[in-house]
């Protein structure tokens, strides 16, 4: 059953509880005029029927007096135009003024929303609610769903272009001259920096070692001299100084005291401070990084780094011993866990709650009190009156029930007392 069908078939009941009230309370108008016709009519026979008249006259002008009472609320009794009748369609604008400003001032108030908070203790709720099993299971499964119709829904070319963008935005509002600079500095912290120079050396010295490269070496050696006879003496030596040269390189590599590291440390220093104060060089830097991203080929790799994410995404949360849903299983049952260990966390946790509703509270209750003043007042007269009747009419027409019992025992009170004193 859809909501409004549940609706329509609330205010059903509602109208035919508000007609019965009104046939109850009719009723015991008509009765009391029946009566008052019966006491009228045996009073002649014996002065005891007058309590009779006394209370069904008392009981009838009680009905009639909470009849137009209540009538007057909602509209003019028997269409006449009679003054302050029809009280509720007549005064709607300063209904809904004054029904704004009670909902927006009593419930929607700092201090109201701190003290139901401050009672309801969110945090706890939380806890004891996620120590059922079943509750972490539904918890987790909305967290992957929602892990999943995120990355499925994100999936479209607008969004990646969105993210090519804002990579684009983003990476060319860096300066990465000085990125450059902070991060040869981070990598010459401790000499981590020699590490580099050091694997280098033992790569070449790899390379030199390497039997395949014999012959490109040895032709590099004979290449020194261009003289034939020159060639053929060095050939036989070749071996010798590849192996001299191969124990140099592998000792300088090992030795960091060497010249050569120092001389290494002096060009990264000199490249720091270049990129952090040579314009030329800065300037160079941001020409060949906006090369880069404006080539087509920065935005196809992000797309293409976007979606592999997905499909992983997509993939994992299919399969029954998913990384991301056993991750996120327990990262639910740490929370449980820690909820219901940590005083400090649950109250740091009511705080962030109690703040986030103020704020959102006190930012849009003014919204609130308008879309009321609003609603209220463009409603139709008429609509308005059956609205409220329809909530409020069945309790009203106790009234004219309460007004016809009550009148008439006040009727017969002072009837007693008139004949009392008359006696």
């Amino acid at each position: 059953m859809d909501n409004m069908t549940t609706i329509q078939t609330e205010n059903a009941l509602k109208q035919s509880d508000l007609a019965r009230m009104k046939l109850i309370a009719t009723s015991l108008l008509g009765l009391a005029a029946c009566l008052y016709i019966l006491g009228k009519i045996l009073e002649g026979h014996h002065p005891n029927w007058g309590y009779l008249t006394a209370f069904a006259e008392a009981s009838m002008i009680g009905a009639l007096a909470d009849w137009f009472a209540v009538v007057a609320l909602f509209r003019h009794p028997l269409g006449a135009p009679i003054p302050h009748t029809a009280v509720i369609p007549r005064n709607k604008k300063r209904i809904a003024n004054s029904m704004a400003d009670f909902v927006v001032d009593q419930f929607l108030s700092k201090e109201a929303i701190e003290q139901r908070l401050r009672r309801y203790d969110a945090a706890r709720h939380l806890s004891e609610w996620l120590m059922e099993t079943e509750h972490r299971k539904r918890v987790a499964g909305y967290l992957n769903h929602a892990v999943s119709y995120g990355v499925k829904v994100l999936d479209d070319r607008r969004i990646h272009d969105f993210l090519a963008t804002e990579a684009r935005n983003s990476l060319q509002s860096i300066d990465l001259s000085v990125f450059m600079a902070n991060a040869l500095e981070l990598v010459t912290l401790n000499n981590s920096h020699h590490h580099i120079l050091h694997g280098g050396l033992n790569r070449f010295a790899d390379y030199l070692n390497n039997p395949e490269n014999a012959d490109k070496i040895s032709a590099f050696i004979k290449s020194w001299s261009d003289n034939a006879f020159v060639q053929s003496m060095i050939d036989p030596f070749i071996p010798t100084i590849r192996a001299s040269v191969i124990n140099k390189v592998r000792s300088i590599a090992e030795d960091k005291s060497n010249q050569l590291y120092q001389e290494f440390d002096a060009q990264v220093n000199d490249y720091v401070a270049r990129l952090k104060q040579d314009p030329e060089l800065r300037e160079w830097v941001t020409r060949q990084k906006n090369g880069l991203l404006d080539r087509p080929e920065f935005g196809q790799q992000i797309e293409s780094l976007w979606s592999k994410f997905r499909d992983w995404v997509v993939s994992d949360l299919s399969q029954p011993d998913s990384i991301i849903a056993s991750r996120i299983s327990s990262l639910v049952i740490e929370l449980e866990q820690h909820l219901a260990t940590n005083e400090e966390l649950r109250a740091w946790l009511n705080e962030q709650i109690q703040s986030a509703l103020i704020k959102t509270t006190d930012a849009n209750k003014g919204i609130v009190g308008e879309l009321i003043r609003e609603e209220i007042t463009r409603w139709d007269d008429k609509y308005m009156v059956n609205q409220l009747e329809l909530y409020l009419g069945k309790d009203l027409q106790f009234i004219r029930i309460n007004g016809t019992l009550v009148g008439g025992l006040f009727g017969l009170l002072i009837h007693a007392l008139t004949v009392l004193l008359a006696a």
